[in-house]
């Protein structure tokens, strides 16, 4: 539990599991209530003003000896937020606070990092805050990676493509904690798609076509700047509340003439990966990012794969090099003919007898697209 005198632990991991740095807090009586709240102070969690008005309004509470209940209680008021006081309580504070961004909530994690909901402290903006620890045994071509998104988002300005706003790196106060990179972006205030089919099955034909519509609108200003994603995927295109939506996570990204990457390495998700992709991923072009928008439209029209995956990943690489892609009406029936042309056409194992250019499937699939169709 929390000691006023215990090291601040450092940030975890996706398994949520303590570092090799950490010490654990032991259990201790509870700390009086002013070096409690002292401690959120030096945190950075609170300002003076809002713990002056917080004891003020629970001047009751505040002269007992029940921290525990007092952060409890903070909660209630908006100072703290419940996931900032299971931290404190469990001695996990460090990274809590990150350069000027005070985490809020965690939203997920992923190869490149782990990604938190935050708040600028003086802007008092709400972010997602995308962090990398630095440990020792940090693999570089990680480290690369995640430099090269930070980059990568620089460049990119679009309706359709989550903003980047700052990047940094924390140093810690104290030894024995490792340094974290962060890369700081527009928090999307509703849902990836991945969850949208998941919570709501497969999606009307009129409003898939316009989510991939507006996510080639995205990826054609990646192409024009010679950016390959690599990554296109439902769980990568967020949806804000009215119905915006953006491509994200550039963790993957390739510009047109790199050599980053490893030719044996597969990168990228199967289901959604171009059958060249899975031979050679450093030598893709923009074509395979046309494929994985043909790739994530038949998975929203129908909630399945367009090739077969088998039981092992190895069968899924077989069919997508050696299979052609299902057919879209033998799963979606009510699919016009012309929208099941233009899929075979984007899943085309070949790549040059796909689409050429991003806005060119945007383009196709306009007389499809109906926004009102939610």
């Amino acid at each position: 539990m929390y000691s006023p005198d215990a090291p601040t632990l450092s940030i975890c991991h996706g398994t949520d599991r303590p570092r090799k740095a950490d010490t654990a807090v032991a259990a201790a009586p509870s700390a009086p209530v002013q070096s409690f709240l002292g401690y959120f102070q030096r945190l950075q969690l609170v300002s003076s003003d809002e713990l002056n008005r917080f004891q003020q309004k629970r001047r009751e509470l505040c002269a007992q000896d029940k921290a525990e209940d007092v952060g409890i209680a903070m909660v209630e008021e908006g100072l703290l937020t419940q996931y900032q006081l299971d931290r404190i309580l469990a001695g996990t504070t460090y990274g809590l606070t990150v350069g000027n961004y005070r985490v809020v909530d965690r939203l997920g994690a992923g190869g490149m990092g782990i990604v938190f909901k935050a708040r600028h402290i003086f802007m008092r903006r709400l972010v997602a805050l995308k962090v990398l620890p630095l440990d020792d045994d940090c693999p570089s071509q990680q480290l690369n990676r995640f430099y090269a998104e930070v980059q990568v988002q620089a460049e990119l300005h679009h309706r359709n493509i989550v903003m980047a706003y700052d990047a940094g790196k924390h140093v810690p106060d104290a030894g024995g904690y490792p340094a974290l990179l962060y890369l700081t972006m527009e928090l999307v205030d509703g849902c990836d798609l991945e969850h949208y089919l998941a919570d709501n099955g497969p999606v009307p034909i009129g409003l898939a076509c316009e989510w991939i519509r507006q996510v080639a609108c995205g990826l054609q200003q990646a192409h024009e700047r010679h950016l390959i994603h690599r990554d296109i995927k439902p769980s990568n295109m967020l949806m804000t509340k009215e119905g915006v939506v953006k491509l994200s996570d550039f963790g993957l990204v390739r510009r047109f003439s790199s050599c980053m990457t490893d030719p044996n390495a597969l990168l990228g998700t199967i289901q959604f990966m171009a059958p060249e992709q899975s031979l050679d991923a450093a030598n893709v072009s923009s074509s395979a990012d046309i494929f994985a928008l043909g790739a994530s439209l038949f998975w929203l029209l129908t909630g399945k794969s367009a090739y077969a995956q088998g039981q092992k990943l190895s069968e899924a690489v077989h069919n997508l090099r050696h299979t052609s892609a299902r057919l879209l009406r033998a799963y979606c029936p009510e699919a016009p003919k012309e929208l099941e042309d233009l899929l075979k056409n984007l899943l085309h194992r070949d790549p040059t007898r796909r689409p050429l250019l991003a806005q060119s499937v945007m383009n196709a699939l306009e007389p499809f697209a109906d926004a009102s169709a939610a």
